[in-house]
């Protein structure tokens, strides 16, 4: 029995580790991993974190989006579904990311809105 455990969970990890390098392989043959790229570094400018805070009983990130357009992103938290978010164009404002039982975000993702 622990034979057939173990044989099923090297199988899986060795599919599983194959499979994400298959991922990559597809993601640099593709033509338009380019512009995603190029869209992605423009909206990297735009977004900015001011400041990590508490406010009560909630983590707080202080952003400052500072294109003349929506632009969405993650904040990304340690071992969590990272929460996606949005601001409007030029504007500086607050986001509830978690509790203060959440471990603090170590950064900011941009994505597509």
């Amino acid at each position: 029995m622990r034979r057939t455990v173990a044989l099923a969970t090297v199988a899986t990890a060795l599919a599983g580790s194959l499979a994400g390098f298959g991922g990559q392989a597809m993601a640099v043959s593709n033509g338009t991993a380019p512009r995603v790229s190029q869209a992605s570094s423009q909206a990297a400018g735009c977004v900015t974190v001011v400041r990590w805070y508490n406010k009560r009983f909630n983590r707080m990130v202080e952003v400052k989006n500072s294109c003349a357009r929506t632009a969405c992103f993650s904040v990304t938290v340690a071992a969590r579904r990272d929460p996606d978010l949005s601001i409007g164009k030029n504007k500086k404002e607050s986001f509830a990311y978690g509790g203060v039982a959440w471990t603090k975000g170590s950064g900011i993702k941009n994505k597509a809105c």
